[in-house]
């Protein structure tokens, strides 16, 4: 087994390579302007017109994590610099994770051209036809996570922060890695329905299969959330958890129109060949 994977690995080493070198240019370039830049207003005749402007010390990173602090955290908590590389780490993880969200949908158009030569005409129709839906599906639960059930859950940490007698203050490299790290969660998670109507699509798993496994879905998305969810607190493994069961039964209701479709065109494909 680990000789065909080598074996395959060696032969579409190029086109691996150069998907990945795709990949990473388009996410270099986010990054770059993101690190170099900062947006703002300037006035032209009047009209007022975003613009970018060079400067690294308050560039997009910067502005971003302070929406996300204005936004997210409550008006009493306290932004902590613990180490004197704290606030510059803070602002690249800033702006690395923004490129990665934004890159997102060349990241699956990659993917999806490397596995296309393997895949029959209807296959590739389909994969084209996810790539769409699977990008908007990663930003809004992206959206989600950090608009909706962050402020909700730093709310909640603050009160109990409050209700033992203790200050309301954060390491600002550990709000960065709780808020993109769930934000990052919440966007994979949402991800399920397709993955699940690509594999009844394909004819790989049943509709009824996903119906017949749904207590071990939830017990994955428990694990998911365990794994994923910062701190590892009961708390926020749940709140991952719940939008990826109800998307796991949405899954199912488009798993089932899917796998009529197959059948459907398995059925035409066999009346014109006889």
């Amino acid at each position: 087994m680990e000789n065909e994977l080598l074996n395959y690995l060696v032969k579409y080493s190029d086109e691996i390579r150069y998907r990945a070198i795709r990949i990473l240019a388009v996410f270099a370039v986010f990054f770059g302007i993101f690190v170099i830049f900062r947006i703002q207003y300037i006035s032209i005749f009047g009209q007022r017109f975003l613009f970018l402007y060079p400067d690294p010390l308050d560039n997009v990173g910067a502005q971003v994590l302070y929406l996300l602090k204005s936004h997210d955290l409550t008006s009493n908590t306290t932004l902590l610099v613990l180490k004197p590389v704290d606030g510059v780490m803070a602002d690249f993880y800033t702006c690395m994770a923004i490129s990665l969200i934004i890159s997102m949908p060349v990241i699956i158009y990659e993917v999806s051209k490397f596995i296309d030569p393997a895949l029959k005409n209807s296959e590739k129709e389909l994969l084209r036809s996810i790539i769409i839906p699977a990008s908007l599906l990663f930003f809004a639960g992206a959206f989600v996570g950090i608009y909706f059930i962050a402020p909700v859950l730093f709310r909640i940490f603050a009160d109990f922060d409050i209700g033992v007698g203790a200050d309301v203050t954060m390491g600002i490299s550990s709000f960065v890695s709780f808020i993109f790290m769930y934000t990052i969660a919440f966007g994979l998670s949402f991800e399920i329905p397709v993955f699940m109507v690509g594999l009844s699509r394909f004819g790989i798993v049943t509709a009824d299969t996903w119906k017949k496994n749904w207590r071990y879905a939830v017990i994955g998305a428990l694990v998911y959330g365990m794994i994923f969810s910062p701190g590892v607190t009961g708390f926020t493994m749940v709140v991952i958890a719940i939008p990826m069961i109800a998307l796991y039964f949405a899954g199912i209701h488009f798993s089932i129109k899917a796998e009529k479709k197959f059948e459907e065109e398995n059925t035409y494909s066999s009346s014109a060949d006889q």
